[in-house]
C-alpha cells in the first residue's frame, strides 16, 4: 500500500489574496524575480493548507495579519512543460484595507520590491496572464458573494 501512495501524482499549489482599497482598486505587488506583477501570496508548503499558506505569505511579504481571509476561487492549470507540472491556485478575499492598514504595509525588498493599488483594468495588464484571467471573475465573485472554480482561468 505504501508504494501506491508514493506513485500518486504531485501537484503544485499556490495561494494568494485579493485586497481592495476604498476605491475598489486591487493591491498588486512586484516580485523581484518575475517580469510581471502579482498579488500577495505564494507557494503552499508541504503539509500546509492553502489558507494557512496564504496567511503566512501575506505576513512575510507585506507584514499584514490576514487571518480573516475567506475562500474565493480555485483554478486548475494543466502541465505547461517538463519543468512546470499541473497546479492548483487558491485565491482568498482579504477585504478592504483601511488607510491605517495600508500605511502598515512593509515590503522586505528582497522578494517583493514594490506595491500599489490599481483599477482592475490596469491590474489585468500588469499581472501575469493566468492571474489576469482570474481577476475579473474573482471580482464578480466578491460582488455576488460566491466562490468559483476555474480550469485554466475559465469557468
Amino acid at each position: 500500500m505504501n508504494e501506491y501512495y508514493k506513485n500518486l501524482p504531485k501537484k503544485r499549489m499556490g495561494a494568494g489574496a485579493l485586497f481592495l482599497n476604498d476605491d475598489e482598486e486591487v493591491l498588486i505587488v512586484k516580485p523581484s524575480y518575475k517580469d510581471h506583477w502579482s498579488i500577495p501570496g505564494g507557494t503552499v508548503d508541504d503539509n500546509e493548507s492553502p489558507k494557512a499558506a496564504c496567511i503566512r505569505e501575506i505576513k512575510e511579504e507585506i507584514n499584514l495579519d490576514a487571518s480573516h481571509v475567506t475562500f474565493l476561487c480555485v483554478d486548475y492549470s494543466p502541465r505547461e512543460s517538463d519543468e512546470k507540472n499541473e497546479s492548483l491556485r487558491f485565491i482568498f478575499y482579504a477585504g478592504v484595507l483601511t488607510d491605517s492598514e495600508i500605511s502598515n504595509i512593509k515590503l522586505d525588498n528582497k522578494e517583493l520590491v514594490e506595491f500599489r493599488f490599481a483599477p482592475v483594468s490596469e491590474a489585468e495588464k500588469l499581472l501575469g496572464h493566468k492571474l489576469a484571467r482570474r481577476l475579473p471573475k474573482c471580482m464578480d465573485a466578491i460582488k455576488t458573494g460566491t466562490s468559483i472554480y476555474l480550469e485554466n482561468g475559465n469557468f
